[in-house]
């Protein structure tokens, strides 16, 4: 039995705002892992050492 065009249109239009929301919510949930990961690297006290040695001869 088929769906009439209709009803199938609107299903796959919930279908896609559906995907569209998870889409959203990934995104968002990265986006705040990175800020995370940002503001913590800058909080970290910097290296005395890191930078200091150069080796010309490379």
């Amino acid at each position: 039995m088929e769906l009439p065009a209709a009803m199938a249109a609107e299903t796959a239009l919930t279908r896609q705002n559906i995907a569209l929301s998870v889409i959203k919510s990934s995104s968002e949930q990265q986006q705040a892992l990175a800020e995370i990961i940002d503001d913590a690297s800058r909080s970290a006290a910097p290296s005395k050492t890191h930078g200091t040695n150069f080796n010309e001869s490379v």
